[in-house]
């Protein structure tokens, strides 16, 4: 009981967690707003900090362990934690917006993954089942349940589509931190792992790939083994007294 009480917020803590998730759900439609074919992810970083920190916001992915930039970006074969650079997104690309940011010591934390221009059926589909991984995963939050109930229900749903979810790399609790244990995996098996409980905030994070598994990760960069594109979506959820409440939000 005392390891499960440590993950449990107070209500206090939980409106001020509450707020950070809609900050930062509102910055990702901004970044998600000016996404255009021709815009380099650079360009689009500094946007995105110009709106963090024109709400009086920061973003704590800058400077964690080195890395240089508000936002994760990731475009096409890139898994998570890409680098925003001088790389131009054209027509056809999709790009993962990954965003955390810091109000008052409470932490929001969102992501989706979206197409520029005219995309493929095979990438729109990929989206598609990703997104519904993510809902299924959320629909398996409520007390009684397991974080394993979390991850099976993501795995069935990727693999009977036929795509692979990446074990590299997972989602986390959060809230008082960017990071907090345990983990929420993608994958698991029902009834196993840590029970759900009112008051506990994590982030539910499937990653789903069209090829292998496998992810190759050099420094930061993190990207299919096999080239394939990869897909990824996230929001942030609070364990209630009959279920469960998404505290970030995708326009």
């Amino acid at each position: 009981m005392g390891l499960n009480m440590a993950m449990i917020k107070t209500a206090e803590e939980i409106k001020n967690i509450r707020a950070a998730a809609k900050i930062v759900s509102e910055i990702l439609s901004y970044g998600i707003s000016i996404l255009e074919p021709g815009i380099t992810t650079a360009e689009l970083d500094s946007q995105i900090e110009n709106e963090i920190k024109r709400r009086g916001v920061t973003g704590p992915c800058k400077g964690y362990n080195g890395f240089p930039c508000v936002s994760c970006l990731s475009v096409n074969d890139q898994v998570t934690h890409g680098i925003p650079d001088g790389s131009i997104l054209k027509n056809g690309d999709i790009i993962d917006i990954d965003l955390v940011i810091n109000m008052d010591g409470y932490y929001g934390d969102t992501s989706k993954t979206v197409g520029i221009g005219d995309i493929s059926l095979e990438a729109k589909k990929l989206i598609k089942i990703t997104e519904d991984c993510l809902t299924r995963g959320i629909n398996e939050v409520k007390p009684g349940n397991t974080l394993g109930d979390i991850g099976c229900a993501i795995q069935t749903h990727a693999e009977r589509n036929g795509y692979s979810v990446v074990r590299d790399y997972s989602g986390h609790f959060i809230g008082l931190s960017m990071h907090e244990n345990p983990m929420v995996l993608n994958y698991g098996k029902k009834k196993k792992g840590v029970e759900l409980e009112p008051g506990m905030v994590f982030c539910i994070e499937p990653m789903i790939n069209i090829g292998r598994k496998e992810v190759l990760t050099k420094g930061w960069d993190a990207r299919t083994i096999d080239g394939e594109l990869s897909s990824r979506c996230e929001h942030m959820v609070l364990v209630t007294n009959k279920g469960h409440e998404v505290l970030t939000y995708h326009k």
